[in-house]
């Protein structure tokens, strides 16, 4: 029995084709189902459709409407937001980025909420599926990346965990060639800056001058912009609602534990206290960065050290929510490049099935069973990578086929 997971020959070629599309048949009859029995904007949980959407929208208005400080107003915010669905009733969804996000936000509002959502979705949409393609251009694969539920938990939740996704991979897929556009992709990552904690140390320890000089020349001017735009008040404002954020948010868990998918949050879904946690937090953190470093230093191949780094990226932040695991489409479509290239290792393609369906049942099994599993499977994540670089001389490469790479 075991034999059937370790090697996996249920996940063969054919039937891969064909999960994708069972778990598309899916998604279409729940939202179909969803949205029949939503009102006007509101599902029915009692949440804007879009969910996430509504405070970057809101922004965004407010932003337009001259009073971009505004945004990090609970009382303002919040009277938007519900004069954007109709609703007197939607509960409340703070802003939790830095003022250089509101660069990238600024046009939401000139469309109404339902069509700017559209119009974010489609665009974000096709960011992630453009960077997916260029990792492997196959349509099995493309297929996959459709399907994964980090983009269907991203999608519900009117998120940018593909903005994300779309900057991290476009930087990683450029770096060896172009250093410099490559961080510059890196410096837009700031607006989740939380997301940039392992970045420079990589850049610093891999000798990547150009790169890390052009990612800090390019969050220097997105900084300078946004202050010359929306005045000093508004970066005033941001750096006094980082006490809430971290306080009521991350520490207390405002949001939920179960949707927060750290090794942080995991501590405190266990009943640890808030030191307790960090100091797990950074144990993580300290073990991913060093094993990052170790893989780029390690081996020339270029699947496992981007493989490698957006792991790490995941890893080394405590804030870190269950849309933004969508990131893990990365690793895996490299590991199961590499895999395809020089043949699985022992219960890889199950731990890939199992990361790649991870998203859809992360947060629930944190909340219903205090299960937090969704850093244990990125650590053995990280480790699959680890071992196939210490393995890497005994691997003898398969024959190539055609398509496998772009």
């Amino acid at each position: 029995m075991l034999d059937f997971f370790r090697d996996a020959p249920w996940l063969t070629r054919r039937r891969l084709a064909a999960y994708p599309k069972l778990f598309l048949s899916v998604y279409v009859v729940s939202a179909a189902v969803w949205m029949l029995r939503s009102k006007g904007l509101i599902d029915p949980a009692g949440h804007p459709i879009g969910a996430d959407f509504i405070d970057p929208w809101s922004a965004s208005w407010l932003t337009l409407h001259r009073a971009p400080s505004a945004v990090y107003d609970i009382a303002r915010l919040w009277t938007v937001e519900r004069s954007a669905v109709a609703d007197p009733a939607v509960g409340f969804a703070g802003f939790h980025y830095p003022p250089l996000y509101l660069l990238i936000i600024l046009p939401l509002a000139l469309l109404p909420y339902a069509w700017s959502l559209l119009a974010w979705t489609v665009a974000t949409f096709a960011a992630y599926l453009a960077v997916m393609w260029k990792i492997d251009p196959e349509r099995d694969s493309l297929w996959l990346a459709i399907a994964f539920p980090g983009a269907l938990v991203n999608l519900t939740n009117g998120q940018n965990g593909f903005l994300t996704l779309g900057l991290l991979g476009a930087a990683l897929l450029t770096l060896e060639r172009r250093p410099i556009l490559a961080g510059v992709l890196f410096g837009l990552m700031s607006y989740k800056p939380q997301y940039g904690l392992l970045v420079p140390i990589f850049l610093i320890a891999t000798g990547r001058w150009r790169a890390i000089a052009a990612a800090s020349v390019t969050v220097l001017l997105l900084a300078a912009l946004s202050l010359a735009i929306f005045g000093p008040q508004t970066w005033q404002a941001f750096f006094s609602s980082i006490a809430f954020t971290r306080h009521v948010v991350l520490e207390q868990g405002g949001s939920g534990f179960e949707k927060l998918q750290s090794a942080f949050a995991a501590a405190r879904l266990w009943g640890f206290s808030v030191a307790t946690a960090y100091a797990f937090q950074a144990a993580v953190s300290l073990l991913a960065a060093i094993v990052v470093i170790w893989i780029w230093r390690a081996t020339a191949n270029f699947d496992l050290h981007a493989s490698a780094l957006a792991i790490g990226v995941l890893l080394m932040t405590p804030y870190m929510m269950d849309y933004d695991l969508v990131i893990l489409a990365l690793p895996i479509a490299w590991i199961a490049l590499e895999g395809r290239r020089a043949g699985f290792l022992p219960w890889e393609k199950s731990m890939l099935a199992f990361c790649w369906l991870l998203p859809l049942f992360a947060r629930s099994l944190a909340g219903h069973a205090m299960i937090p599993v969704a850093p244990l499977a990125m650590l053995l994540l990280l480790a699959d990578v680890a071992r196939r670089v210490l393995i890497a001389p005994a691997i003898v490469p398969l024959p190539s086929r055609v398509g496998v790479r772009g």
